[in-house]
């Protein structure tokens, strides 16, 4: 595969993911307003919505690499 392709392949990847992260975090902000609306704890929670936002900044700093300087610090291996 060609790197032109490849980098297709991760645009795609990364988008899909990004797709999937946001809607994680969509419903986690639901969970903790409802945790929040009962007065229950949602320590937890925030926390795991906080370790969300920072994997989205992530992907969002690979995408952007891979848009303006056309590679990818890393490769899939999985």
């Amino acid at each position: 595969m060609d790197h032109e392709a490849l980098n297709e392949v991760w645009r795609a990847e990364l988008l899909a993911r990004l797709k999937l992260l946001d809607e994680t975090i969509s419903e986690q902000a639901r969970r903790v307003a409802l945790f929040r609306e009962k007065g229950w704890d949602a320590t937890v929670l925030e926390k795991r919505s906080k370790l969300l936002a920072e994997s989205r900044q992530h992907y969002v700093a690979l995408l952007n690499r891979l848009l303006f300087d056309g590679e990818l610090p890393i490769l899939w291996n999985d």
